[in-house]
């Protein structure tokens, strides 16, 4: 079965382990010849980075040494742990760093040159984790082990490999947009003036669960259109009730195949104020007009500059909103909180996955309006898994 449970009384969290054979030697031939082309002699996912140790692994929980020169690699996991791709793996319990460095001793690594993935954020992946994912203290011990041996970050390594997806997850990614739009669905339905925002909360994330989702927290802000610093909720909002001027501004996750998507559509209760329709039109423009540029070839420079040239034109402000799917914290990333980013001319590629999501504000920025949804980058261009309604968002929801 390609799904499993947890071993433990009352375990209700469902772990994806379905990919084929085929998918696990794609990856691992592919990061081999990535370290190989650093020139590391192994790529080492330790203690900490559990996002890339399951990306390689297919394991809830582990850790690994993989050769660069094609050999086998070793894998440590919780014990009982073992799946298709992984069939004996080193099991281990509460010691850790044990393991690892008599992986990399077994592997010959003594005065090897070892790639870590994770230990400090990515381009493409853990890009938020600015101090990387890893247990540091576990990786001193592991240091100790192999004095001789240099360590070094490669984060980028396993992160360049998981920029460009499979056919295997793309797929997966279609289906976890399926799952998070019915989430938004789900949403729309419910959101009414009087209605508890706690209840709204629940009902939307047992939705994504029933439609067998991981689990990913909903987040959402429910204030007055008028509010200008919106309170952000990654938990039921408890005592809250909505009221018929509430603005519901959403990021929709889902995960499924462990691809995680997510859709942004906000949602008024009642009219559209007029200083909004105009900001809420020019990020429609921007977001289409970002679907024509999305496509093989196209640099993320070339993006900010569409998406800014139609905010001047208008008297506002565009910026340009996007980050990776995948297994989590996926890049590149860009806001308006990245100043210098060193990606700006990275060429989109066949395979990428994005969330496209542009801000549009107005000159003062008191009213901004964020709308978009995953994106699959193929040879003929953007193949958008959700659009936006904009007739919503023009209208508003009757109270």
């Amino acid at each position: 079965m390609p799904w499993t449970t947890p071993s433990g009384a009352g375990a209700t969290v469902h772990i994806w382990n379905g990919y084929s054979l085929v998918e696990r030697d794609r990856r691992w031939r592919a990061v081999r010849d990535g370290a190989a082309k650093a020139g590391f002699d192994c790529i080492l996912i330790p203690l900490g980075n559990g996002i890339d140790g399951r990306y390689m692994t297919q394991l809830r929980c582990s850790a690994m040494v993989l050769p660069s020169d094609g050999r086998a690699p070793i894998v440590i996991a919780d014990r009982r742990s073992s799946n298709v791709w992984v069939e004996e793996p080193w099991q281990t319990g509460r010691e850790w760093a044990e393991p690892m460095g008599e992986a990399l001793l077994d592997l010959g690594m003594a005065r090897g040159r070892i790639g870590v993935a994770g230990l400090s954020g990515g381009q493409f992946t853990h890009c938020s984790a600015i101090d990387g994912v890893v247990n540091h203290t576990a990786l001193e011990r592991v240091i100790s082990k192999v004095p001789n041996a240099s360590f070094e970050d490669a984060t980028d390594i396993v992160g360049w490999v998981r920029y460009r997806k499979s056919d295997e997850e793309s797929a997966f990614i279609r289906q976890s947009a399926e799952v998070a739009r019915a989430g938004l669905d789900e949403l729309r339905q419910l959101a009414r003036p009087g209605v508890d925002a706690a209840v709204l909360y629940a009902a939307v994330q047992a939705r994504l669960l029933e439609l067998r989702s991981e689990y990913f927290p909903l987040t959402l802000t429910l204030d007055p259109i008028s509010t200008a610093q919106p309170k952000s909720y990654r938990n039921p909002p408890v005592e809250r009730r909505l009221e018929s001027t509430t603005l519901i501004t959403n990021e929709v996750g889902a995960i499924r195949g462990a691809q995680w998507t997510q859709v942004c559509q906000p949602i008024l209760l009642g009219n559209t104020p007029d200083p909004w329709m105009a900001v809420i039109e020019a990020q429609r423009e921007m977001f289409e007009a970002g679907l024509t540029m999305i496509k093989p070839g196209v640099t993320f420079r070339a993006l900010r500059d569409c998406v800014g040239a139609i905010g001047t034109k208008r008297g506002m402000k565009g910026v340009v909103q996007l980050h990776g799917c995948g297994y989590g914290d996926d890049g590149p990333l860009f806001s308006k909180r990245i100043l210098n980013q060193p990606l700006w001319d990275l060429c989109m590629e066949e395979g990428c996955a994005f969330v496209w999501k542009p801000a549009a504000s107005s000159a003062d920025e008191k009213i901004q309006f964020v709308a978009g949804g995953p994106v699959l980058v193929t040879n003929q261009g953007a193949d958008a898994l959700f659009k936006p309604n904009y007739d919503i968002a023009l209208a508003g929801i009757p109270s």
